[in-house]
């Protein structure tokens, strides 16, 4: 077996250098970030680095004495088995030609609403194109008109702007605050303050604490909408832009999103942005937009996508929800790893392996 190991500066970008050497075959043993530089986390260069290994064709797995192993080959051919059976009970799938037929198993399996992958077949069915290159460059048009244009947060420096993020637990508010805070502070020089109503949960506090005194802005506790609202008036009146936190929550707990509309109010806030976890399931997705919409969010912001392999919710969410993508993330470091959700990386996402 051949092992090595290949360094860029984003995941796919690496994964594409591992390709290129190894092969399609090649399998992915271990990924890691390391910084580069900077002071404390700030100002320094994120590496990938992935470790990678290309199986010897002429060892035998009956050489193989490993009892694991022997299971996790079976188990793999138990799934390419189940997966052919799925693909040779689609009617669909059997009526389309062969540079078709690829693209759609490979939506589907990215978990593109299959009735939506059907309807795209039979526009690229239709369109007087042949070669596979012009067929994905116009499947490439289909899916940007869907996705549409980032709508990042914008600041007038002559006025203030309140930004409320909220989501469900665990889904990163509060690192892709900091993230925010950082982009706006030390790049664009925004006059920036914090506010963190996530008083459920004391490590959230700190960690927000901690990033505000790294860049030096003020940070807010609040305990109810009336504080807010005293605080965003009073000791926040001069800033530019105030983001402000909020405590994550199951989209069933009908208490906490009750409590959540309350800081949510327009009378002091003035654009809501709802994170979505790329790594959540997709039933689960419907679930959290639906009982979140309680808090009407102008914008979907989209974290980790670096821990999940699918990206057909990208698509889903759009054509069923209409809101825009403002930012994507795709790591923890800060203030690195977010960014505008443009519609061409996030087509790059759904589309990256059926174009390499």
């Amino acid at each position: 077996m051949r092992v090595k190991k290949y360094v860029g500066d984003t995941i796919q970008d690496t994964i594409f250098k591992v390709k290129a050497d190894l092969g399609p075959d090649a399998i992915i043993l271990n990924t890691r970030k390391y910084k580069q530089g900077g002071f404390m986390g700030l100002f320094s260069r994120t590496k990938v680095e992935v470790l990678a290994a290309l199986e010897d064709k002429k060892t035998s797995h009956r050489d193989e004495n490993s009892e694991k192993a022997l299971k996790e080959i079976n188990n793999l051919k138990k799934m390419v088995q189940a997966m052919n059976e799925k693909w040779e009970s689609d009617s669909f799938l059997n009526k389309l030609p062969d540079n078709l037929s690829s693209i759609y198993k490979y939506l589907v399996n990215q978990r593109v609403d299959k009735g939506y992958c059907q309807e795209l077949m039979k526009k690229l069915k239709n369109a007087s194109v042949d070669s596979q290159k012009s067929l994905i460059s116009l499947l490439e048009r289909k899916l940007n008109q869907v996705i549409g244009n980032p709508e990042p947060i914008r600041v007038n420096r002559n006025e203030q702007k309140v930004v409320l993020f909220a989501g469900p637990t665990g889904v990163g508010k509060t690192t892709t605050i900091a993230k925010l805070a950082a982009r706006f502070a030390l790049d664009k020089e925004v006059k920036v303050g914090l506010i963190t109503a996530d008083t459920y949960r004391i490590a959230a506090v700190q960690q927000l604490q901690t990033y505000s005194d790294i860049i030096n802005i003020p940070l807010h506790v609040v305990y109810n909408e009336r504080e807010l609202s005293q605080i965003i008036r009073d000791k926040l009146k001069k800033y530019q832009l105030i983001l402000v936190d909020t405590a994550g929550s199951s989209w069933n707990d009908q208490l906490q999103l009750g409590r959540l509309k309350k800081f949510a109010s327009r009378n002091y806030v003035d654009e809501i942005h709802l994170l979505i976890s790329m790594s959540t399931k997709s039933e689960d997705i419907k679930g959290i937009l639906k009982k979140f919409s309680i808090i009407k969010p102008d914008k979907l912001l989209l974290t980790k996508l670096d821990e999940t392999t699918t990206y057909g919710d990208i698509v889903n969410i759009k054509r069923e929800y209409k809101l825009p993508y403002s930012y994507i993330t795709y790591g923890q470091d800060v203030p690195d790893d977010i960014k505008p959700a443009r519609k061409e990386e996030l087509i790059q996402y759904i589309l990256g392996d059926l174009n390499g």
